[in-house]
Parts: C-alpha cells; sequence; structure tokens
C-alpha cells in the first residue's frame, strides 16, 4: 500500500490537499477505464499521464535523480519525491550521444527517465494484473533512448505493460577510471541506471496495472547485451523474470577488466586535456557532457572504430565475463527467447559505407572491418580466407556475411545451447528478406540487424528512408510475433492459441523457429548451423576459450 506523508509545519490546508490528494488516487485507480488523463501514485510522488488509443500513457517519470556535478560517474540516487500531481505527458530528454541520422530527440545529462505504457482496462479487467516488458534500446550502449520504440503499440499489441527506459551511455555510463575505481568498487553506470529502473518497476508498476512477479527483460541488440548483464549480475537477481535476446549474444559480450578499463579513461582523458594522476576525475566532471561526447566515436560505427566503452568486469556488479557465467551456469535463471536476423551484417556494411561513406567497400576496407570485428589483424585474414570476396561478389557482400555468422548466429546458437542447461531456452531465426529497409543503391538491406523491431513495435529503427509499407503477409507475420512475445511474456512460454507450435530448444535437436511471411515452422534439423558456417566458428571459437 502506497503512503502519503504530510510534512511537518505545513498548514492544515496542506494536510487536507494531500488527503484529497490520496482520495483522487484511489478513485483514479479504481476508475482508470474511463479516465483519459489518469493520475497514479509513484513513491515519489503522484503522476498524472494520459490516454491515447485505448493505452495510458506516462511519459518522462524520473526514476534516478540527476547523474550530473558530483554525481556524475557514480551510482544513480533515488529520485527527489514532491507534494502535489505531477505531469507525466512528455518524453524526457535523452542522454549525451554522438549525434547519428537516428537521433531525433533532444539531450541533456538530466536523462534518467522511463515511460509506462498500459492497455486501458475494461471493468472486467480491473483488477487484474497484467505482465510487464522492460525494453531496454539498442545502439551500441553509445546512442539511443527509450523512446525510439513505440511502447504504446507494443502495449496495445501485446496487452502487457510496457517500460521503455533511458540509461547512461558511452563514456559517461561505461568509463572506470583510478579514481572512479576508489570512489567506488562498482563501475557499469548504464548498467547500474537499469538496475535502479528495474527497482523503480518492481516498486511501482503495480500502480499502473502491471505484475511485479512477471517482469520480462528484452532488448535488441545493445539491448540484447545489456538483457545478457543482468542474467549475469547478482545484483539483478529477482528483478526479473524472463529475458528476450534480440541480436545481441552473450558469448560476445567482451568485458573489460578494471586494469583495462583504468587505461581506457586515461587515453581518453588524455584527449580532452585531463592527464593522469590526481584532479583527473575533477577535470572530467569539469567539462560538459557536448565536450565529451565530441571527443567519443560513433557507437554504430563498428566496422571502422572499435567502441572503446562496455562493460566493465568489476568483481562486484559483474563478478567476470558474461560467457563464462553463462558456460558455468552461474546465472539469474529465467525462461530465454533468443535469436537473430539472416542478414545481421547488412546494416552495418549499410550504415558505416553506404550511408556515412556514400561508397561501396573496397578491398583494403574489408581487411579492416575483419580485424575491427574479430580483434586482431591475424584472425582478420583468416575470417577473410573463410569469406572470400570472390565467393561473395563484393568485399560489403563479404563483409556482412562475416558478421552476420561470426557475430550474430553462430554465438546465438551457442548461448542457446548453455542456456538450455539450465532454463527453458526457444530460439528464432528472422528470414525476412524483403524487410522493409532503407532504399540503398549498393545491395538489398535483405532481414537486416533490427528489421524484427517494425513487427513488433509497427516502425523501423535505425533507417532513414523506408521504401515500401509492409505487406498483407509480413502483417500476418507481424501478428504472430507479437502474439509469441506476449505469451513469453505472460508464462516463460511463447505457445498458446493457434499459433504454429514453437518446440524448446534442445542441444541434440537445436530447434530454431523460422520467422517468415507464410513459413512460420521450425527450420530444417542442422539448416542454420549449415548457412551461417556454424561448425567452423564453434571451434574457432573454442580455439579462443569462448566456448
Amino acid at each position: 500500500m502506497t503512503t502519503f506523508t504530510v510534512p511537518r509545519r505545513h498548514t492544515r490546508w496542506h494536510v487536507l490537499a494531500a488527503a484529497s490528494a490520496c482520495l483522487l488516487a484511489l478513485s483514479s485507480l479504481a476508475t482508470r477505464a474511463s479516465t483519459t488523463a489518469p493520475i497514479v501514485p509513484t513513491e515519489s510522488g503522484l503522476v498524472q499521464g494520459m490516454t491515447q488509443g485505448g493505452v495510458q500513457q506516462f511519459q518522462g517519470m524520473a526514476y534516478a535523480a540527476p547523474p550530473v556535478g558530483t554525481l556524475r560517474w557514480r551510482a544513480p540516487q533515488a529520485p527527489q519525491t514532491w507534494q502535489g500531481v505531477r505531469p507525466a505527458t512528455s518524453i524526457g530528454p535523452s542522454c549525451p550521444q554522438v549525434a547519428t541520422p537516428y537521433h531525433h530527440t533532444a539531450t541533456s545529462e538530466d536523462c534518467l527517465y522511463l515511460n509506462v505504457y498500459a492497455p486501458e482496462p475494461t471493468p472486467a479487467q480491473a483488477s487484474a494484473l497484467r505482465p510487464v516488458m522492460v525494453w531496454i534500446h539498442p545502439g551500441g550502449l553509445a546512442m539511443g533512448a527509450g523512446s525510439d520504440q513505440d511502447g504504446a503499440s507494443l502495449a496495445r499489441r501485446t496487452g502487457t505493460v510496457v517500460v521503455t527506459l533511458n540509461h547512461r551511455l558511452g563514456v559517461l555510463g561505461f568509463m572506470s577510471s583510478r579514481e572512479t575505481q576508489q570512489e567506488s568498487g562498482n563501475a557499469n553506470y548504464g548498467l547500474q541506471d537499469q538496475q535502479q529502473a528495474l527497482r523503480w518497476v518492481r516498486a511501482n508498476i503495480r500502480a499502473f496495472g502491471g505484475d511485479p512477479g512477471r517482469v520480462t527483460v528484452l532488448g535488441n541488440s545493445a539491448g540484447s547485451f545489456s538483457t545478457c548483464l543482468h542474467l549475469a549480475s547478482p545484483a539483478s537477481a529477482g528483478l526479473f523474470h524472463r529475458a528476450i535476446l534480440q541480436s545481441g549474444p552473450c558469448i560476445r559480450l567482451g568485458a573489460q577488466t578494471l586494469a583495462q578499463a583504468r587505461d581506457r579513461a586515461d587515453e581518453f582523458a588524455a584527449k580532452v586535456n585531463c592527464p593522469a594522476g590526481a584532479g583527473q576525475l575533477a577535470c572530467l566532471r569539469s567539462l560538459s557532457p557536448d565536450a565529451l561526447i565530441a571527443a567519443s566515436p560513433d557507437g554504430l560505427d563498428t566496422l571502422r572504430v572499435a567502441n572503446p566503452w562496455g562493460p566493465v568486469a568489476d568483481g562486484t556488479l559483474l563478478p567476470g565475463r558474461v560467457s563464462a557465467a553463462i558456460r558455468d551456469g552461474q546465472f539469474n535463471r529465467v525462461p530465454v527467447l533468443l535469436g537473430t536476423t539472416a542478414d545481421e551484417g547488412r546494416f552495418f556494411v549499410g550504415y558505416s559505407f553506404h550511408q556515412q561513406a556514400g561508397r561501396v567497400m573496397t578491398e583494403d576496407d574489408y581487411i579492416t572491418a575483419a580485424a575491427t570485428m574479430t580483434g586482431s589483424a591475424l584472425s582478420g585474414s583468416l575470417s577473410r580466407t573463410l569469406y572470400p570476396t570472390s565467393t561473395y561478389a563484393s568485399p560489403d557482400l563479404a563483409t556482412a556475411a562475416l558478421n552476420t555468422d561470426a557475430g550474430f548466429a553462430c554465438p546465438a546458437l551457442i548461448d542457446a545451447k548453455r542456456l538450455s542447461r539450465h532454463v527453458p531456452v526457444f530460439a528464432y531465426e528472422f528470414t525476412d528478406t524483403l524487410a522493409p529497409g532503407p532504399s540503398d543503391p549498393f545491395f538489398s538491406w535483405g532481414a537486416y540487424h533490427t528489421a524484427e523491431l517494425q513487427y513488433l513495435f509497427g516502425a523501423p529503427t535505425f533507417i532513414t528512408d523506408v521504401t515500401r509499407p509492409m505487406s498483407s503477409g509480413q502483417n500476418a507475420l507481424a501478428d504472430t510475433m507479437v502474439a509469441y512475445w506476449a505469451a513469453f511474456a505472460a508464462q516463460g512460454d511463447p505457445n498458446g492459441g493457434n499459433r504454429p507450435s514453437w518446440p524448446r530448444f534442445n542441444e541434440l535437436l537445436t530447434p530454431i523457429m523460422n520467422l517468415a511471411p507464410g513459413a512460420i515452422r521450425p527450420q530444417a534439423w542442422g539448416a542454420f548451423q549449415k548457412a551461417h558456417r556454424c561448425t567452423t566458428w564453434s571451434l574457432l571459437f573454442a580455439l579462443n576459450g569462448d566456448s
């Protein structure tokens, strides 16, 4: 039960006002189905949202104090409380990030906000709690915002309460220097933000009609990597009950050591004239967010520039590598739904070269990209031997195939095998090669990275000029996918209704659900492994200590 305290020294008028607010909140909870501007109590105070298209929307709610000044590179702190009713009808600013063609909202270091979308209940549903889906956005842990995807659409279509959130990004979210490590043993401020948001959900979501005992954490790309972090982090235990990993395999999520993180912090700080030693952190905290972001790489341009920021194995929030935790069964054991798209790598080639550079790749570009993707020139050379330009008609297609297989498909298969030893796992591949995408004069994007998101949220992500609407067959696929995701959020299993049966993954048969218009069925045994050369990659990962 939520309590409302009246501060001392308030007049009797303030007491009456507070009592009226309590009655208003209780009344609103009982009549939300007919309220266009619903008022809901949170631990911080009352918030007033809006109702559009049958969904109650509460936007721009602070789940933590602004991480500014001395709170930069510190654990998130509780948000301020307030008296009266605070409007929650506009999206909060996104966190500071490198500008890209996909960035549409204003940024501010005061960015730790979330949004809640709840289907408007009928009188018969007024007392029933709905499953909760907490969406963590993509963007390489360096860009993006919770508002990039339409939580209202997902809530309406799944019948769940959907939460979208911002978290600190790039250097502000994942730098860990000598002085920050001395201040606190914990790093990973972006991960800490997400955990703070999940604690907010646990404490408040019942008031929005959500079930705090049925919380699914899900995300795509960096959002999937974040979900992997929650699987591995002891601090996330009990904050969620299912996980959906979309195009972000846990095995590919590296973790810096504390020493590596210190070296990267020193290297970055030198670029902004904050030399190593006493006073470095004060110097960094004195700089504007714009100055820090200006010295940062583009988090999506991963074929040309390695992103220096990512999770740190700090020994507490993240005891070690995520891949090792899952391999050894030392993770938060919840049902998992995971998968990839058939042409993941075409997005990255299209973004880095076709959109950003305005040209195709050269053979030299391929050499550089292969080394960047694999971590060394030697590994890159081996990879190019497996994916020669002569076989794929161009460096662009060879790079895309290498990125798809080594970076997504085969690592996801390894994740499925490891996880399935301990928890229920349901695996998929999205194979709609005609998914609406950008007009690219150099190649078709096929079933590109993030292509499946428009089938869940109703609009594409990270593409700038969609050339065609979805067909009737694609809309039917979208409806089926939404139903699978909704069922998984409700019961930890995507099956039910009259949808094609989705078999639970096991290491012997390795069933992978094919998601394409008119072809929603398990793939033939071994087809996925053959298409993506997973036998070879599994051996190479094993030789590298990743399997």
